[in-house]
């Protein structure tokens, strides 16, 4: 009785808001494209997530209209395999911007049907030039090669004020 209570409030309530527009999504802007040179993986065996593979982050460089530098050799992608054969890369890794400010950055997410991986990033810096970056919700997109990956990468801003600040 109170399971057919339920699920005929909620036919009720979804009938009353059936002239719900669609919220604005909000906008991405481009933050900047990075390519990243790759050392030599290894496994850590079979753990109770799964097998995590070890791909050690060795440099590069990436570049944006507000951002550019280096990726430092310090970091790497402990890359989570589950029981179907899905990849789920964990990064931890150093940017170091051309001037001078350093820039730490986690991404996660999960391996494509297309070969492409999708990634949230999470910045950490004590810049004040590029403060912003601890505030932005950042999404990418990595495309892997053979000792390298590149990976493009985007904020959200906000469909009310459309973008945040940025000094």
């Amino acid at each position: 009785m109170l399971k057919s209570f339920i699920f005929t409030s909620l036919a009720l309530v979804a009938t009353a808001v059936t002239g719900l527009k669609t919220p604005t999504p909000p906008g991405l802007e481009f933050l900047y494209s990075l390519n990243c040179s790759l050392g030599e993986p290894f496994s850590t065996g079979v753990g109770p997530y799964g097998e995590v593979r070890v791909i050690p982050i060795t440099g590069g460089y990436f570049e944006g209209p507000k951002i550019k530098g280096d990726v430092l050799n310090l970091g790497a992608d402990w890359n989570y395999l589950d029981n179907r054969g899905t990849g789920h890369p964990d990064t931890r890794y150093q940017l170091r911007t051309d001037d001078g400010a350093n820039i730490f950055i986690k991404t996660a997410g999960s391996d494509q049907p297309d070969g492409v991986i999708h990634l949230r990033g999470i910045y950490e810096t004590g810049s004040e030039k590029y403060f912003w970056l601890n505030y932005v919700t950042a999404v990418g997109i990595l495309k892997p090669g053979v000792g390298y990956v590149t990976i493009d990468m985007w904020y959200l801003k906000s469909p009310s004020n459309g973008t945040i600040a940025v000094e």
